[in-house]
């Protein structure tokens, strides 16, 4: 499968079976992952890859966690619901999109390894780089993935509740930080196409193209 390929067809997949992924084909993607992009030549990231069962399994339940929480803040609550049958709800769908994420054989965390590479005057806008180099690492990733025929998707939400329990079951001192988290796995069968909710709210490319000056997109906007 060829880099535009990929692009197009590459899915959030949440679906997914425990078939194991070839050591070969792991490293592969862990290696192109590697080879993206990172400001001033730092390289302040990691991946750390898990496989361990015990450790999949808790960080699959924090995840799951970690989505019911966020569908309840992130979507609109049945007409008439409480504030605890939202709650619920929102547990209840977590369980009913995440519940494969059990059974994955790997998930990859991206962290953001402070390497103290910028003087004081650029430390700000240098951590700013820095994550923008572990975002590029991981779509490097998710990409190599799906042309391997892998399924992921880019995880920076469900786990942000949850960050220090999160350093806690991968050992994982303070300043390092977990920015973006997948699985890794064959998944049950790729999804095509959006989400009929993503469809309704998704913006053409072109209203996204701005030619020459702000305001200039090649489709109307209204």
């Amino acid at each position: 499968m060829d880099v535009v390929d990929a692009i197009r067809k590459r899915r959030a997949v949440r679906r997914y079976t425990d078939r194991p992924i070839p050591e070969g084909v792991l490293d592969r993607i862990l290696r192109m992952a590697l080879a993206a992009p990172t400001g001033s030549g730092a390289q302040a990231w990691g991946l750390t890859v898990v496989r361990e069962p015990e450790l999949r399994r808790q960080i699959a339940e924090l995840v799951i966690a970690g989505g019911g929480r966020y569908f309840a803040i992130m979507r609109p609550r049945a007409e008439g619901a409480t504030d605890e049958e939202h709650v619920a709800w929102g547990r209840e769908y977590a369980e009913q999109i995440l519940g494969s994420y059990r059974q994955v054989p790997v998930w990859v965390l991206g962290t953001l390894v402070p390497r103290d590479n910028y003087p004081a005057s650029m430390r700000e806008g240098g951590h700013l780089d820095d994550v923008i180099s572990v975002a590029f690492a991981m779509e490097n990733l998710f990409l190599v993935a799906r042309a391997e025929g892998i399924g992921s998707v880019p995880t920076t939400a469900f786990q942000r509740f949850e960050k220090d329990r999160l350093r806690e079951i991968l050992g994982m001192p303070p300043e390092v930080d977990p920015v973006i988290l997948t699985p890794l796995g064959y998944p049950e069968a790729f999804p095509e196409g959006r989400p009929p909710a993503l469809k309704r709210t998704f913006r053409r490319w072109q209203t996204l193209v701005h030619d020459e000056r702000w305001g200039n997109t090649r489709a109307p906007t209204g």
